[in-house]
């Protein structure tokens, strides 16, 4: 066997692990990173909504932090399947005012090269934000 087809494994370990993304990782992004919608209705009922519409979309909630007075981020995570190395969603739960909540959702490959990944699960989560508001 050649010196390169041994160091090959290691090269494609390399490659998986460049671009991970951890929940610290997901943590750190911006407050304003993300797709963004807003939604007429009391911040405390949209971040309950938010919680429910993350474990709909199939994520188990990781974590649930206030960063202040008006802002919870919440952390849910797809796990590894066969197909999948798994994804981290982020959802920032912003009070606007007395009747506008803000919602941002940023989602993350756990590895970048997983191209069976979902990617996006904005739209999901917005929707059920949706149902559980009306």
């Amino acid at each position: 066997m050649s010196k390169g087809f041994r160091f090959f494994p290691i090269f494609l370990l390399l490659i998986y692990l460049i671009g991970c993304a951890s929940k610290s990782s997901i943590q750190r992004e911006p407050l304003h990173a993300g797709k963004e919608r807003r939604f007429q209705a009391d911040f405390n009922k949209t971040l309950e909504a938010a919680h429910d519409a993350m474990v709909a979309s199939g994520l188990q909630i990781e974590s649930n932090t206030k960063i202040d007075d008006n802002t919870y981020m919440l952390i849910g995570k797809k796990g590894t399947s066969f197909w999948s190395w798994g994804e981290l969603v982020r959802v920032a739960v912003i009070k606007e005012d007395d009747q506008t909540t803000i919602v941002r959702v940023v989602t993350k490959r756990r590895v970048s090269a997983n191209i069976t990944a979902k990617g996006d699960y904005s739209e999901a989560i917005f929707s059920n934000i949706e149902l559980k508001l009306r």
